[in-house]
């Protein structure tokens, strides 16, 4: 029975994990897309924007790690619920405050609801999949990519129509899904329960440890390749309307435009993962983002940046839910902890570089920031060159 309910993906528990990474997701992505609109009508300038963005990672990046140690030791899927339910309030309470500080404030406290969200998510996403993780990750990454679509779509709907407090709308999903979430705690919890069992059981026949060396070095790459994410979520848009001339609500679009590219690829990386192995995929896509990373700042012709933004940022994410699921397989024991290092601690060191990056445009241009992006991902891409295969 055990065997059965392993080598047979739960559809339906995973579509829902879908669903909550689509909301979390969602309102975490009306932090990029509202940056242009507090340049220009709260007056902060790029490092300050930029902090917005470090002020969403950094507590992220202090407790996710012991979050999924957590989760290890005892199954808490509330988390998932009470996330999404403290990332809605911190977005919405953004078009509220006049003062930089407590804007930065209401981020830092959608990012603590964020850090509660993925670690268990990623787990959940892991026990609900079967034998086919690599797809069950895909969707689980779609639903993050579908949010980041939706967000800057809001934000930018409500904020030209409303007004910054429009922000408040982001509570109606966020509320409904929460409520659906808590709804399915005790499966949830049972399914957990089952997949504890299953790697109890290999751990004590196979006598199978944790691979931490080959782990480190996979870290290298899904760091690196966070870094490119964080950086192109945060500068594109700023680098749209300040070098390309473009309005604020075509640089907030262009969050969405990545998104979609974002998506596309989440869909397919993990699927070609299973097919053709995880590390080859990984580096094939790396491999690719460094020429367009080079290519994007040197045209300033809007239709080419926008198609060379998108093919960039959708290899960017080709390789993330297979980095994902090779993390889990190096520590195997240890799902949740690897969950909260390669989807929560990799976005929120992205995050927290991003404020460097933002100094650097204040001082040297946005044009600047576009090609030491493509030097991040260059070593990004060395770092592939020595991941090597898991044990079975």
């Amino acid at each position: 029975m055990n065997e059965s309910r392993k080598s047979q993906p739960n559809l339906i528990y995973s579509y829902l994990m879908m669903a909550g990474h689509i909301c979390c997701d969602m309102n975490q992505s009306m932090v990029p897309a509202l940056l242009p609109f507090l340049v220009t009508l709260r007056g902060i300038d790029y490092a300050s924007a930029a902090g917005l963005t470090f002020a969403s990672s950094f507590l992220s990046s202090l407790i996710q790690p012991l979050l999924g140690m957590i989760s290890d030791k005892k199954q808490r899927p509330w988390l998932m619920g009470a996330g999404i339910l403290i990332t809605g309030i911190g977005i919405s309470a953004i078009g509220f405050i006049d003062n930089y500080w407590g804007i930065f404030a209401a981020v830092m406290f959608a990012g603590f609801g964020n850090a509660m969200f993925h670690p268990e998510g990623g787990r959940m996403a892991n026990c609900v999949a079967g034998d086919k993780k690599g797809r069950a990750m895909s969707n689980f990454t779609v639903g993050g990519n579908i949010g980041f679509i939706l967000g800057p779509i809001i934000a930018a709907s409500v904020v030209t129509n409303i007004g910054l407090k429009g922000t408040a709308v982001i509570l109606a999903p966020t509320l409904i899904i929460v409520a659906v979430l808590f709804a399915f705690q005790k499966k949830l919890k049972e399914i957990s329960d089952v997949s504890r069992r299953e790697t109890l059981e290999k751990t004590i026949s196979t006598g199978q440890k944790d691979e931490w060396p080959a782990f480190y070095i996979l870290c290298v790459s899904i760091f690196m390749r966070s870094i490119v994410q964080s950086g192109l979520q945060t500068f594109i848009p700023l680098y749209w309307v300040g070098v390309l001339m473009q309005t604020q609500q075509r640089g907030s679009l262009m969050v969405t435009i990545m998104a979609l590219a974002s998506a596309a690829a989440a869909f397919t990386g993990g699927r070609l993962a299973d097919k053709y192995g995880f590390r080859r995929v990984i580096r094939i896509a790396f491999a690719a983002v460094v020429p367009l990373a080079v290519f994007l700042p040197s045209t300033n012709n809007v239709l080419i940046a926008t198609a060379a933004a998108m093919i960039l940022f959708g290899m960017n994410q080709v390789g993330h839910s297979p980095s994902v699921v090779l993390g889990q397989k190096y520590l195997s024991n240890r799902v949740g902890l690897a969950s909260g290092i390669t989807i929560g601690l990799a976005v929120s060191i992205g995050g927290i570089c991003s404020p460097l990056l933002g100094m650097l445009g204040d001082a040297y241009g946005l044009t600047t920031v576009l090609y030491t992006i493509s030097g991040v991902a260059l070593t990004g891409f060395t770092g592939t060159l020595f991941i090597k295969k898991p044990a079975e």
